[in-house]
């Protein structure tokens, strides 16, 4: 063997040793939040990486910081613009501060790349130390064969003192790289430590997106990039007007929203979905399988959806400098059926702090049937209630509501979820113009006889309400009564009505909870000044040994 060759070879062996560098460009971008949409409990961000590209083939997107309270399934990415094809998506979990810059990635670049020399010596040094046990195995064969060799000196003392030169010199070269590793171990942490100290001072955690794209052509590529977000709620609130004179209705729907998503939603397009993510799609009862919806949002299919219309309008109407009269932008909403989407006009910003925020949606007029309502027995109070009807087309949320009389604040309602032609009762507290009295105006009981061949008792009780509206009420009004008379459910008792002045209502929902309930209705009709009473009465027949008690609940 040629213990030059070999000595000559040690150089290649070590460059051969050395690992393959990674390819493609690794870019750290910024990304603006577009679009936000708010459902009850979470939020879909949306936002827009531009990317700089001068040169075809693999890159590395680096995009953050992004909340930790994204949700690690639901990112989704989408090509707006650009010969680009996105093939992964890497999170990362980080932790310090995210104003660091590009001070921080500096840093982080500078340890990439002093590992990577580290990773080199190691390689050398594997090499080396491969040389050095050939050495000692020429050396071990010098003492039993003088022949090997080849090319070394014929005398064996010389031959045995190259081959120990070599051997010193290789040992030269590991403690050289034994020495430059040590340094390069010692920078590493010095920077290490740089990185900490950077991280303790307001540091938080955050997540970060490595987006792995090939550039096909170099352009200007725009991606958009999607996410869930916990902490994010919206819900909707009324203000509820009531005409003094009771002629009408109008309710003002507003979107109320609070977020703690770890992010501020500056200058962004909102939208509010009555969506409820966050209870999934099947019924608890029996599982069904289905397909979930795509959170991947195409901004054309909003344009087509119509989504785009407020900020169009809103724009021609600023273009035209002469007009005198400029209508402000409208919220535009999209009813599924299922689910509703209000989108608000402009760009709005909403603070991650969790106070709220409310934003008027719209004006909503509702026609109004009013009237009193009494329960003589329970109560001498007549309530003032209306029932509204839904006419316009936009639905309306279950929610709170802050009710006025006029410019008396009554108090706060409740909202079912009406949809054009449903109806509602409105209650808008006592009516002091009208005063209402009851009494019993009998209460007899009837036992049979010592010599009576029946055993039978009756007791008989009746009653009587008297309504009184006031002389300075300002219009007719109508008042609905309502009294809950003995249901009959036990054989040994029998209950008959007697004496009803006037006549009870008999629609067809009168007669529902007549027999259902036992409740009788009657609707009057009464002007500023008037008096009405109303009577009613029953009879129970029951044996004499019975002691019936009634019972209400």
């Amino acid at each position: 063997m040629d213990l030059r060759l070999l000595t000559l070879s040690i150089p290649f062996l070590f460059c051969g040793a050395l690992l393959a560098a990674p390819q493609g460009e690794t870019i750290q971008v910024d990304s603006k939040l577009d679009r936000v949409t708010v459902y009850p409990g979470t939020a879909l961000a949306e936002r827009i990486v531009e990317v700089p590209v001068t040169q075809v083939g693999p890159m590395t997107v680096v995009i953050g910081p992004l909340p930790i309270s994204a949700q690690v399934s639901s990112f989704q990415t989408e090509v707006m613009q650009g010969d680009v094809v996105i093939q992964g998506l890497e999170l990362r979990r980080r932790s310090g501060s995210p104003h660091e810059g590009n001070e921080a990635d500096g840093l982080r670049k500078d340890i990439e790349n002093l590992r990577w020399q580290v990773r080199m010596i190691e390689s050398d040094e594997k090499g080396i130390a491969s040389a050095r046990a050939t050495l000692m195995a020429l050396i071990e064969a010098q003492k039993t064969d003088p022949t090997v060799g080849g090319m070394l000196p014929a005398d064996l003392k010389e031959r045995l003192d190259y081959l120990q030169a070599e051997m010193s010199s290789l040992d030269r070269q590991v403690a050289t790289k034994e020495r430059e590793s040590a340094q390069l171990q010692v920078k590493i942490t010095d920077i290490e430590n740089q990185l900490g100290m950077m991280q303790k001072s307001g540091a938080r955690t955050y997540r970060e997106v490595r987006m792995s794209i090939f550039v096909e052509r170099v352009s200007t590529v725009r991606l958009r990039l999607s996410y869930l977000s916990d902490g994010a709620w919206w819900e909707p609130a009324y203000d509820v007007r009531v005409a003094p004179d009771l002629t009408g209705v109008n309710v003002g729907l507003v979107g109320q929203i609070t977020q703690r998503t770890g992010e501020d939603w500056d200058g962004v397009e909102l939208l509010l979905s009555t969506s409820m993510p966050n209870l999934g799609l099947d019924p608890p009862e029996v599982p069904l399988r289905n397909y979930g919806p795509n959170r991947k949002r195409n901004r054309s299919a909003l344009m087509e959806l119509g989504y785009a219309a407020a900020d169009v309008d809103t724009r021609a109407g600023f273009a035209r400098e002469e007009a005198e009269f400029l209508k402000a932008p409208e919220v535009s909403v999209r009813d599924f059926g299922i689910t509703t989407q209000f989108m608000l006009p402009g760009r709005s910003s909403v603070s991650g702090n969790g106070e709220a925020h409310r934003f008027r949606i719209r004006e909503l007029p509702l026609e109004v049937r009013p009237e009193r309502y009494v329960v003589p027995s329970l109560s001498d109070k007549a309530y003032l209630r209306a029932k509204v009807t839904h006419t316009g087309e936009v639905p309306l949320l279950p929610g709170r509501a802050k009710v006025f009389l006029g410019p008396d604040y009554l108090g706060e309602a409740s909202f079912p979820t009406l949809r054009q032609g449903d109806s509602t009762m409105l209650n808008l507290g006592i009516d002091p113009n009208l005063t209402v009295a009851w009494e019993m105006v009998k209460d007899d009981r009837s036992n049979p006889g010592r010599f009576s061949l029946s055993s039978t008792s009756t007791i008989t009780r009746k009653y009587r309400a008297t309504l009184r509206l006031s002389a300075s009420a300002r219009s007719k009004v109508t008042v609905l009564i309502e009294e809950a008379m003995p249901l009959q459910t036990d054989d040994r008792i029998e209950v008959e009505m007697d004496e009803f002045q006037p006549k009870p209502l008999e629609g067809a929902d009168d007669l529902i909870a007549r027999e259902e309930k036992g409740v009788y209705r009657w609707r009057l009709l009464m002007a500023p000044g008037s008096t009405h009473s109303v009577r009613w009465g029953y009879e129970l027949s029951f044996d004499e040994d019975l002691n019936p008690v009634l019972n209400e609940r």
